[in-house]
């Protein structure tokens, strides 16, 4: 279906904001992300300002004995988040490939290739096993639904004191129904299950 030059414009003003914030109502999505919490077992929160006049989503949902959660108000974009305990460091960030980093990638700063033009092309993809990361996104559906649901970055950082491993990705403000929302919820599980094969995760 072709999108209207209204339509395109709303699009545009969405993923704009998503960058530089601003506002923009999460009142609409408050019954997908319902649905959600109800399909998967979760919890939905939420929050409002003392004045009552700024709303903020919080989803809660299992993933075997891992719980992801959904953040996003009326003035933050959609980030998503995960606490694992770690068997061992390991840290990789893939991100938009804007002007900066391929300036930065030009003068030397390190860039995995996963051999997917496409992706490539798209993400900067950053991280000190080289393997593993190519691993972990040896799985076609995990570029699939980077590369479909704008997801502006997604990665792993490791907290040497609680030895956790925080699996994080913010996203596109245009996330507006369950099925997106579903895919995103996909994502980290896929991950996860990834990071859990080789060994990463308890």
């Amino acid at each position: 279906m072709k999108k209207s030059s209204e339509q395109k414009e709303s699009l545009f003003k969405q993923m704009f904001v998503t960058r530089t914030l601003g506002f923009i109502s999460v009142a609409k999505k408050k019954d997908f992300w319902k649905a959600m919490a109800d399909q998967f077992n979760g919890e939905l929160t939420v929050k409002k300002t003392i004045a009552g006049d700024l709303e903020k989503l919080i989803l809660k949902l299992p993933c075997k004995e891992h719980t992801i959660e959904f953040t996003e108000s009326d003035t933050h974009p959609l980030k998503i988040t995960t606490e694992l305990e770690a068997k061992h460091p390991f840290e990789f960030m893939i991100s938009y490939e804007d002007t900066l980093e391929k300036l930065l990638k030009f003068f030397g700063k390190q860039d995995i290739q996963v051999g997917d033009k496409e992706f490539d092309s798209k993400y900067l993809i950053q991280g000190k096993d080289t393997n593993i990361v190519k691993q972990i996104l040896s799985c076609d559906d995990v570029k699939t639904i980077l590369l479909k649901n704008n997801v502006f970055s997604f990665g792993c950082n490791y907290n040497k004191k609680d030895n956790t491993l925080q699996l994080t990705s913010l996203v596109s403000r245009t996330v507006n129904s369950k099925e997106e929302l579903s895919e995103l919820y996909k994502l980290f599980c896929l991950t996860i299950d990834k990071m859990k094969n080789e060994g990463l995760i308890k």
